[in-house]
């Protein structure tokens, strides 16, 4: 194999198990997802390489946005 596909494939794995944490902890902290049920997700998440995460960031967009209204039920 190549010197230069090898790398891209560490990163590319790299980058999915990464994303993969980081879903997974948010998967784990949400009480509702969409289809009613985790255990899809976690193995969409894990298993379907890559896709899976982005399938998971295009139903629940609001990964990586900020819950401001966390910080607003608190301030009242």
């Amino acid at each position: 194999m190549d010197l230069e596909w090898i790398l891209q494939l560490v990163l590319f794995g790299i980058l999915h198990w990464v994303l993969a944490v980081l879903l997974l902890q948010d998967l784990a902290s949400r009480d509702r997802v969409l289809g009613g049920h985790k255990a899809p997700w976690v193995l969409a998440i894990a298993l379907v390489t890559f896709l899976g995460s982005l399938l998971y960031m295009l139903c629940h967009p609001q990964v990586f946005l900020e819950d401001d209204d966390d910080d607003n039920d608190r301030n009242r």
